[in-house]
């Protein structure tokens, strides 16, 4: 699969859920493998150390994450909408929505924070057990 820019991704999500919400995560896969003319093969292509998980399944799931986290769209038990912050995020970027547009959120901030705090413990933990090794 050529690569697909983060950005552009998120920007098209955001564009789908305001023409058409809510959506099912697997509606708004198919609109995107179909907005990024994806192939069969590509839309398949597993990554080869966990062959359940989908590439571009997975891209896209890990963008919405962020999404949700800078409250710019939302999942409800009907299916994921965009939020009046995600409206306004389109009206304010062109064809993308890059990572420092994010960050502007304390919201998405703080869940990135905590996210790179539980990698740095988990490589903590790795190092004193190498340590341990020798």
């Amino acid at each position: 699969m050529e690569k697909i820019d983060h950005g552009k991704l998120k920007y098209q999500v955001l564009s789908i859920l305001k023409e058409q919400s809510p959506l099912s995560q697997k509606e708004i896969v198919e609109k995107l493998a179909n907005y990024f003319h994806l192939t069969e093969e590509e839309r398949e292509e597993t990554y080869s150390k966990r062959p359940y998980d989908k590439v571009f399944y997975k891209k896209v799931a890990s963008d919405e994450e962020r999404l949700r986290f800078a409250g710019l769209e939302d999942f409800t038990p009907q299916g994921h909408t965009i939020t009046q912050r995600g409206l306004n995020a389109l009206a304010e970027n062109r064809g993308t929505i890059p990572l420092s547009y994010l960050r502007k959120f304390p919201e998405y901030r703080k869940w990135a924070s905590e996210g790179y705090k539980k990698k740095a413990k988990e490589n903590e933990i790795i190092d004193i057990d190498k340590l341990l090794e020798s």
